[in-house]
């Protein structure tokens, strides 16, 4: 081991550019930290093999292994050396390097990626340990880190999670989640820790009390007098032997810096105790140093990264990597960091820290200026968080805020995502963010998109009164100023749940319509304004206007993958409403790939991927009970998921319980979720869980609550309104008629039920709303069954086969298998024609399957496989999924265990049996 920690990791905003001179239009890829962070350090250059220490700290030798001391003692190095070990010998290893910045969800969403990574590099590609999808989500804190170690549970062999300087932790929350891993954790996970202190609250006496947990210390990290020896390749005397052992005490860092020294011919005569950092950096490694080397390593200290470019612009030289070359003392303690092709360091973390505080307290002046040039270049590089950070450093937080207004304030979520959006945020403070309307619009964005919709709400009523008036002002400003209103606003209406016909939707649709005329915007802004027509098409079930739209916007986004992803999203839901369902399905696959793939740290994009494709999975009669969540997953009950995402996400929810558990079950979902809205203050999706529970009150007989239900709630009088679509969602229509509809024939008001079906029926396929129209065909035939038309009942059957056969939607049926399941039986006994005889087989053995708790609950990646493994061999499948041919077997294996059989054939007829395969879906 070396005397240091080797470890390319730092905080999430400070990263090199890949490119520079961003425009608007153009997307930059994640930051390179991303994978840094998650990364098992590279070996550094002159490392020393501790092999009995490493064996010591091994952490599969136990449930935990916590290396704790100070800095400079090798901790990073000796747990990086045991994960590649561990690496060679085929064991998944997922690293974790903490910052300050890690929130809880952050630290979440790392921990997630880092363990799928790892498992894709051990054995099968990069998706073998997806990201969980909200359906499968339940409820809880933590939620991607509990469903990542269910995943690991599965794996067989151990499995490795390592945490590296996690003293950094700033948030108490972020011990539970420790906490969660070490107790709840199955078997095969093993967990090591490097840090310099435990954080407070994580407890792990009664793992050590156990003999689940050791602890190695400074006393263990030690050089030993024979392993300094050997350090130095013996050629230290006995007598020089003594004097490194009496100077350093074994300290890995110090013993470092004394061989640099004599290998330069130089050594000083300090002689500090081990403990005291800052006085040994002082004494031996900056005491030798001449003024202006000194003045230099200053400098750098400032840098959290650097490169030759870089070094050279912000401190007005030409020959810093010459300079770097020429100063011994710095050996072993620059860290390389990858990128390309560019060399980019970072001075070790210990002696950074140092660099830091003697630079603030020697030359203030001297530390703001180099900051304030870092952050000048920084942002010519477009590295707007990074820049703005250093600002601050600066002593300049206007700056920061200037920095954020030229990168396009609230635009800069749009091309970024959530979490450097959020950081730039912060970096504003209260003050900034209050001392003018545009940076006032970002601070609004933010509070949406950290779920405090209501703060965000009374924030922008203040903002908007301030900017009335300015479609008269025709400057540049006021046009910048304009558009980010603009997009606030919308987000307001969208994430706040506003009713279509609010003031603010429709005042948001106006101004965005007149924007998007404007030769004077650029094409990611045209794009995005595109992109809002496009959410109003399809929340009202104009399509045609949503898809021309869609259009539009992804010719303006040919340099944004982020949003081309929401473009995506956006027209599989069209398709799924219009009965598109391969079209639907192929749409959410390939927006939930450039999710998972580039925007990890944004978990939104991936969670609305996964409800959406759920969704869809329930209407055509596919998904197990395994999705069964105990209420509204939690990545959707923060506030900030739009409408149509949160509606799919709670109807799916309530129908998974319905299905598997029971009415009883499903009210008790509804009246939480409800409970969740009303106090949130989004009135469209009050309204729209409103007539989801006022169905499952129908459905479990208690139609005289659901009648008292829709009086209290307010909710439409006249048949009309509730088929109006100029102020509501179609969602809303949708579950607001169908409860109406229930509503009726639960009262044997049949007349009536009759009168407003046929013109439902009529409303859905005038707006092609094919979901909407099987869904009522499905109620009219169970509402004609009760009355006694059997006759008019099979004709509504006869339509729905009909459709069915075009769309594969068993899900209205499923939920009316009461009145319809014996009537599909009939049509088999009587009907000559092959193919409604076909789909109506299809149909009972949906019904059948959805019953039967015996089905197994399979990942998104066992069913991919599952599809495919009647008619391809592993190879095919393993080209055609990104895999490994081990990586697909051990996906059969696990498939093969879970339905019971020990042949592919069998696993085949096996799922056709329990509907996994459900027909040309």
């Amino acid at each position: 081991m070396t005397g240091t920690e080797p470890s390319a990791h730092s905080g999430n905003d400070g990263a090199p550019p890949r490119a520079t001179n961003e425009g608007l239009g153009q997307e930059r890829p994640l930051p390179w930290l991303l994978p840094q962070k998650i990364a098992v350090p590279d070996r550094a250059a002159g490392y020393f093999d501790r092999a009995g220490l490493a064996d010591r700290a091994m952490p599969t030798r136990r449930r935990l292994t916590v290396l704790s001391a100070p800095g400079g003692f090798g901790k990073t190095t000796l747990l990086a050396e045991c994960c590649r070990r561990l690496r060679d010998d085929g064991v998944p290893v997922a690293w974790v390097s903490v910052d300050d910045q890690d929130e809880p969800a952050v630290l979440d969403t790392y921990i997630a990626y880092a363990c799928r990574s790892a498992v894709a590099g051990a054995l099968a590609g990069p998706e073998t340990l997806a990201l969980p999808t909200p359906g499968e989500v339940s409820g809880e804190a933590g939620s991607r880190t509990e469903l990542t170690i269910r995943e690991i549970a599965r794996l067989d062999g151990p499995f490795v999670l390592v945490f590296d300087e996690l003293e950094r932790l700033r948030h108490p929350e972020t011990a539970a989640q420790l906490d969660f891993l070490l107790q709840r954790g199955p078997p095969n996970l093993h967990l090591a820790i490097a840090c310099r202190q435990l954080p407070g609250g994580l407890n792990i006496a009664g793992a050590v009390l156990e003999g689940r947990a050791v602890i190695l210390t400074t006393e263990d990290l030690r050089f030993s007098a024979a392993e300094v020896a050997d350090f130095f390749d013996g050629k230290l005397s006995r007598t020089q032997l003594a004097a490194v052992m009496s100077e350093s005490t074994g300290w890995p860092f110090a013993v470092r810096i004394s061989r640099n020294e004599t290998a330069s011919g130089e050594r000083g005569d300090a002689r500090i105790a081990a403990e005291f950092v800052e006085n040994w950096v002082e004494s031996r490694l900056l005491s030798d140093l001449g003024a202006e080397d000194r003045e230099f390593l200053l400098d750098i200290g400032l840098f959290e990264w650097m490169d030759t470019a870089l070094l050279d612009e912000v401190l007005e030289r030409s020959d810093s990597t010459r300079r770097i070359e020429t100063m011994p003392v710095l050996a072993g303690l620059l860290e390389p960091v990858r990128d390309g092709a560019v060399d980019i360091w970072r001075l070790h973390p210990l002696i950074r820290e140092h660099c830091v505080r003697r630079r603030f307290r020697e030359t203030p002046q001297r530390f703001c200026a180099v900051h304030r040039r870092l952050a000048d270049a920084l942002m010519r590089r477009g590295q707007t968080v990074a820049a703005m950070r250093h600002a601050v450093e600066a002593g300049e937080p206007a700056l920061a805020g200037e920095f954020l207004e030229r990168a396009g304030g609230v635009r800069l979520y749009l091309r970024e995502g959530v979490v450097q959006f959020r950081s730039a945020d912060r970096l504003l403070g209260d003050d900034l963010a209050g001392a003018g309307p545009r940076l006032g619009l970002v601070r609004c964005l933010s509070l949406i998109l950290a779920g405090r919709t209501e703060e965000a709400r009374e924030r922008y009523c203040v903002l908007a009164r301030v900017l009335e008036g300015l479609e008269a002002d025709e400057s540049d400003a006021a046009l910048e100023l304009r558009i980010d209103h603009c997009v606030v606003r919308g987000a307001v209406a969208l994430y706040g749940g506003e009713r279509f016909g609010s003031a603010l939707a429709q005042g948001y649709l106006a101004e965005n319509a007149r924007l998007a005329q404007s030769p004077r915007i650029d094409l990611l802004t045209r794009g995005v304004l595109e992109y809002g027509l496009c959410i109003a098409g399809n929340m009202t079930a104009d399509f045609g206007v949503a898809l021309h739209r869609a259009a539009r916007a992804r010719r303006c986004f040919v340099q944004s993958p982020f949003m081309s992803m929401y473009v995506d999203i956006q027209e599989g839901q069209a398709a799924m409403a219009e009965g598109r369902a391969q079209d639907a399905a192929a749409l959410y696959r390939r927006a939930e790939r450039v999710a998972k793939g580039s925007y990890v740290l944004d978990a939104e994009p991936a969670v609305i991927c996964g409800t959406l494709s759920l969704e869809l999975a329930l209407e055509c009669g596919a998904a197990g009970r395994g999705a069964v969540a105990d209420g509204a997953p939690e990545a959707l009950v923060t506030g900030r998921t739009p409408f149509q995402s949160y509606a799919a996400a709670s109807g799916a929810v309530l129908e998974l319980k319905l299905r598997y558990e029971g009415v009883e079950a499903a009210l008790a979902v509804a009246e939480e979720i409800l409970d969740f809205l009303g106090r949130a203050r989004l009135p469209a999706l009050v309204r729209y869980m409103a007539g989801l529970r006022i169905s499952l009150l129908a459905a479990a007989g208690r139609t005289g609550e659901g009648e008292e239900a829709w009086a209290s709630a307010g909710l439409p009088e006249e048949e009309a309104d509730c088929l109006d679509l100029a102020g509501q969602t179609w969602r809303e229509m949708e579950a607001l008629s169908c409860a109406r509809l229930r509503l009726a024939i639960g009262r044997e008001r049949f007349e009536e039920a009759r009168g407003f079906a046929e013109a439902l029926r009529a409303a859905a396929a005038a707006r092609g709303l094919r979901r909407t129209l099987m869904r009522t065909l499905a109620l009219s035939a169970a509402l004609e069954r009760r009355a006694g038309e059997a006759a008019a009942a099979a004709g509504h059957l006869e339509e729905y086969l009909r459709l069915f056969a075009e769309t594969p939607y068993a899900g209205p049926l499923i939920r009316e298998r009461a009145d319809c399941e014996n009537m599909l039986l009939a049509f088999l006994e009587t009907s000559p024609d092959p193919a409604r005889q076909e789909a109506a087989q299809s149909l009972l053995a949906s019904m059948e399957a959805a019953g039967d708790t015996r089905r197994p609950v399979l990942s998104a990646r066992e069913r991919e496989i599952l599809q495919r493994l009647g008619n391809q061999q592993d190879r095919q499948i393993a080209a055609e999924l990104g895999l490994t041919a081990y990586g697909v077997r051990y996906h059969i294996r696990k498939l093969f265990n879970k339905l019971g059989v020990r042949k592919r054939a069998e696993a085949v007829h096996r799922a056709r049996e329990y509907g996994l395969i459900p027909g040309d879906f």
